[in-house]
C-alpha cells in the first residue's frame, strides 16, 4: 500500500514537472509567446531565485577579486540596468546588480535572480558597446530563462524526488543549507554557473531579442563571442568551458533577426564605452590567479 502510495505522489510530480518545462512563468506577450521565450521546470520562485543568487555571490565576492573603481562599476551598471528593461519574463523580484572582475581571462556570468560578473578583460577585449551590450545581455537571458535554478531543481528531483513533497524550500533560513544537502554547493564552481549547449542557445536567443530591442545591432553578440574565440584562445578557456559553444552562433542570430521585425539605426559605440575602456587600460595589469593547491 506504501508503495502504491509513493508510486502514485512520485508520477504526480513528474507530471507536473513535464507542465512546468512547457510553460511559462507569468503571462509572456504576443511577441515573446511566438518566439518561445519561456523559463523550463522549476522547484524554486522568483524571490528564491534572489536569495540564492545573493548568497551565491556572498561567497563569489569571497573568491574572486572585484574590481573597485567607482566610474567602472557606475558604468556597467547603468549599461546592464538598461538592457535588463527589454529582457523577456522580467520579474520584479531581480536585483540586476553587476560587478567587475579585475581578471586577464575574458567570461562573464550570471547567478540566479540578477546578479552578474563582468571581467575585466572582457571589457577591455570588445571592439565597441554593441559587442559588451551583446555579453551582458546573454548573461540576462541566463537570468530571465531561470538556467541555474532549473538545473538544481532537476538535481533535487533526480537526487530526492520524496523532498519536493515534503516543500524542502518553503522551510526557514538559508538555501544554501538546504541545498548542500543534495550535494548542490556555492561558489565559483558551483552548479549555477555551468551550462548545456541548449542553454547557451537560449540565452543567446534571449540576447539577440534584448539588443535588437534596445536598439544595438543583433549580430555583435554572436560576433564578439567567434573574435574572442578566434583571437585570444588562451584567455578563453573558462569562458567556453561555463558557456560551451552551441553551434554557429551567427548563423543562428542571422536566422532570429527577421523574427524580430525591420533592420533599426543600430548603436555600435559610445563615447562612456570607449572612456571606460581607456580607464582600465590605464590601471595596473590584474592579478593572474593563484595556481590550485595540490
Amino acid at each position: 500500500m506504501m508503495k502504491s502510495w509513493v508510486t502514485t505522489m512520485f508520477a504526480g510530480v513528474l507530471g507536473l514537472a513535464g507542465l512546468a518545462r512547457g510553460g511559462a512563468t507569468g503571462r509572456p506577450g504576443a511577441e515573446e509567446e511566438r518566439l518561445h521565450f519561456r523559463p523550463g521546470f522549476n522547484l524554486f520562485s522568483p524571490a528564491q531565485d534572489v536569495q540564492v543568487g545573493r548568497e551565491n555571490a556572498a561567497q563569489v565576492d569571497k573568491q574572486l577579486p572585484i574590481l573597485k573603481d567607482s566610474a567602472v562599476e557606475g558604468y556597467i551598471n547603468q549599461l546592464g540596468r538598461h538592457l535588463s528593461t527589454y529582457a523577456p519574463d522580467n520579474r520584479r523580484e531581480y536585483v540586476w546588480h553587476f560587478k567587475v572582475v579585475n581578471s586577464p581571462d575574458i567570461n562573464a556570468f550570471a547567478l540566479p535572480g540578477g546578479f552578474i560578473y563582468v571581467n575585466r578583460a572582457t571589457i577591455e577585449s570588445a571592439e565597441d558597446e554593441a559587442q559588451l551590450a551583446g555579453v551582458i545581455a546573454h548573461e540576462e537571458g541566463h537570468v530571465v530563462m531561470r538556467h541555474g535554478t532549473h538545473q538544481a531543481s532537476e538535481m533535487i528531483l533526480a537526487k530526492a524526488p520524496l523532498a519536493i513533497l515534503g516543500g524542502f524550500l518553503g522551510q526557514s533560513g538559508s538555501v544554501t543549507s538546504q541545498l548542500l544537502q543534495y550535494g548542490i554547493g556555492f561558489g565559483v564552481q558551483s552548479v549555477f554557473l555551468h551550462n548545456s549547449r541548449g542553454m547557451e542557445a537560449q540565452a543567446d536567443q534571449i540576447g539577440t531579442y534584448i539588443l535588437y530591442q534596445a536598439g544595438y545591432d543583433p549580430r555583435a553578440m554572436a560576433q564578439f563571442f567567434e573574435i574572442i574565440e578566434s583571437k585570444y584562445p588562451q584567455k578563453t578557456l573558462q569562458f567556453f568551458s561555463d558557456h560551451p559553444n552551441p553551434g554557429n552562433r551567427i548563423r543562428a542570430v542571422e536566422e532570429e533577426i527577421p523574427e524580430l521585425g525591420p533592420p533599426k539605426h543600430w548603436i555600435e559605440d559610445s563615447p562612456q564605452f570607449e572612456s571606460i575602456k581607456r580607464r582600465l587600460r590605464g590601471m595596473a595589469a590584474p592579478p593572474r590567479p593563484k595556481p590550485p593547491r595540490q
